[in-house]
C-alpha cells in the first residue's frame, strides 16, 4: 500500500522521539540473558507509557531495521504500527520501505547489515502495517550532529566540558580534530576516537554525549524535541556525569513524580506492574480515549509550562546544565501539585453539584459513594413510589436528568486546565487493570 509521507513541521499531536530500540547503544555491552528479558520488559512498558501520555512515539526507520530488539517487539506486536503508536521516521529521500532497503543494500556502508533474508520479513510487515511515516533530512541532521558535538567539545563552558574537566585539554584537542576532519562522522568513528589515547574518562563521557547529541539531532530532524531533552536515553543523563543519579525521563517523571504527588493528594496507587498486565490491545483502547477527553494535551502542556519557567542558558535551548535540570525537577514538583490539587478540588465541586441536585438535597447524606448517578435517580424514584406518588417521580426523573445535563454541559465548556482529566487517567486505567484482574 502507498505511504503517506509527513512534513515534520505538520506533526501537531504530541509526540516523543524514542531511541531505545537502537543496535549501536546496546551494542557496547555484554548483556545476560536476564538483562536482556528486562530490557525487553522496559522497552514494553515505556512504549506503553509513551502511547498513553505522549500520543505518538517517533522510531528511526533503521532502528527497526537494524535492531534485533526492535524486530521482535513489532512481531510481536504489529499493532503498534497498525494503530499508529509507532510512527516510523524515514529519510526523506525515500518513498517506501522498499526504496530504504534497496538502497541499503546496494550503497551504504552498513550494507552486510541488510543482505539477511530476516531484513525482508522486516519489509513485509512494516509495509502491510503502516499506512504514514515522517520525512527527515539526513544532511541537515547529519551537519547538524557534527557541528554541535564539535562546538560542544571545543567550548569550554558547555556542559560536556564540564564532565571532561579531568581531561588533559590536549587529548580533548586531538579528539576534536580527528572528528572535524571526518565528512559525516558515525557514532561508531567518534567511539574509535575516544579510545584512542587510552583515557577511560574521556572514552566513557565522550560516548556518553555523543549518543546524546545523536539523540537531540534525530528529535529535531522530526521536529519533536520534546519538552525535557535529557529524556529516553539509556545510559546517559548530564546529572549522572557529575555522581547525581536523577534521570529525568518521561518514565520517571510520571512515575517518580506525577505518581507520587497523585498518591500524596489523593491516596491513589498506580504500581509499574499495571503496564506489564495490560496489552497493547488495552493501550490503544485507552489512548484512544486519552487523546479525546484532553489528558494527552493536558499533561505535556503542563511539561511545556515547566520549562518556560527555566532559565535554560543554552543558546538552542535544548541542553541543561545540571543546576538548570534540578530547578525543572523542583518547578515539575510545583506545578503537578498545583494542577492535581486543583483537579481533586474540581472532582469534589462536580461531585457537590451532582449531588445538590434540590430534589436529592435530603438523601445526599446518606450516599458516601462516588459516580452512582444512576442509583441515584433508583433510590429517588423508589422512595417517591413507595408514596404513592407517580406524577412526582416523572416529575423527579425529568428534573434530575435536566440537571445532571447542564452540569456536564459545564464541565465541557470548562477550560482544558478546570477540567480533571489527571484524575480521570488514573481512573480509566483503573478501570482496565480491574478489568483484567477478574479474568485471571
Amino acid at each position: 500500500m502507498s505511504i503517506k509521507l509527513i512534513d515534520p513541521t505538520n506533526l501537531k499531536i504530541p509526540r516523543v522521539y524514542f531511541t531505545e530500540f537502537d543496535r549501536v547503544t546496546y551494542s557496547q555491552v555484554a548483556w545476560t540473558a536476564e538483562d536482556v528479558q528486562e530490557i525487553k520488559r522496559n522497552l514494553e512498558r515505556k512504549v506503553k507509557l509513551l502511547g498513553l501520555i505522549k500520543g505518538v512515539v517517533i522510531v528511526a526507520t533503521s532502528h527497526l531495521f537494524e535492531s534485533e530488539l526492535a524486530q521482535e517487539f513489532i512481531r510481536k506486536n504489529p499493532i503498534v504500527l497498525e494503530q499508529g503508536i509507532i510512527l516510523p521516521a524515514l529519510i526523506s529521500k525515500y518513498k517506501s520501505f522498499s526504496d530504504f532497503l534497496s538502497t541499503k543494500r546496494e550503497e551504504s556502508k552498513e550494507r552486510e547489515k541488510y543482505l539477511t533474508n530476516d531484513k525482508e520479513e522486516i519489509n513485509t510487515l512494516l509495509s502491510n502495517c503502516v499506512d504514514a511515516v515522517v520525512k527527515w533530512d539526513v544532511n541537515l541532521t547529519t551537519k547538524w550532529f557534527k557541528e554541535r558535538l564539535l562546538q560542544d567539545l571545543e567550548d569550554e563552558r558547555s556542559v560536556l566540558r564540564f564532565n571532561l574537566s579531568p581531561v588533559s585539554p590536549s587529548l580533548i584537542a586531538d579528539a576534536s580534530s580527528r572528528i572535524g576532519e571526518l565528512e559525516s562522522p558515525s557514532r561508531g568513528e567518534i567511539y574509535d576516537i575516544a579510545k584512542i589515547p587510552g583515557n577511560k574518562i574521556l572514552w566513557t563521557r565522550l560516548c556518553d554525549y555523543t549518543d546524546f547529541i545523536y539523540y537531540l539531532a534525530g528529535a529535531r530532524a522530526v521536529n519533536s524535541e520534546g519538552v525535557l531533552p535529557q529524556e529516553n536515553l539509556i545510559d546517559f543523563s548530564v546529572a549522572d556525569l557529575v555522581r547525581r543519579k536523577t534521570k529525568l525521563s518521561d518514565y520517571e517523571i510520571f512515575y517518580r513524580i506525577f505518581l507520587s504527588i497523585i498518591k500524596d493528594k489523593t491516596q491513589k496507587f498506580f504500581p509499574v506492574e499495571i503496564l506489564d498486565l495490560l496489552d497493547f490491545e488495552d493501550i490503544v483502547e485507552l489512548r484512544k480515549t486519552l487523546l479525546h477527553s484532553g489528558f494527552v494535551e493536558k499533561y505535556n502542556r503542563l511539561m511545556e509550562k515547566t520549562r518556560e519557567r527555566v532559565e535554560i542558558a543554552d543558546t538552542e535551548q535544548l541542553i541543561l546544565s545540571v543546576d538548570q535540570l534540578a530547578q525543572f525537577e523542583n518547578e515539575l514538583h510545583s506545578i503537578f501539585t498545583a494542577a492535581v490539587v486543583a483537579e481533586v478540588y474540581q472532582m469534589k465541586k462536580i461531585d457537590l453539584q451532582k449531588r445538590g441536585v434540590k430534589v436529592l438535597t435530603s438523601l445526599g447524606s446518606l450516599l458516601t459513594f462516588y459516580g452512582t448517578i444512576t442509583s441515584v435517580i433508583q433510590l429517588t424514584v423508589n422512595v417517591l413510589s413507595l408514596l404513592g406518588l407517580n406524577t412526582q417521580i416523572r416529575q423527579a426523573e425529568r428534573k434530575i436528568e435536566q440537571n445532571l445535563q447542564r452540569i456536564e454541559r459545564f464541565v465541557d465548556r470548562s477550560s482544558l486546565d478546570k477540567k480533571p482529566m489527571l484524575l480521570k487517567f488514573l481512573s480509566e486505567i483503573g478501570k482496565k487493570y480491574s478489568s483484567k484482574l477478574v479474568r485471571i
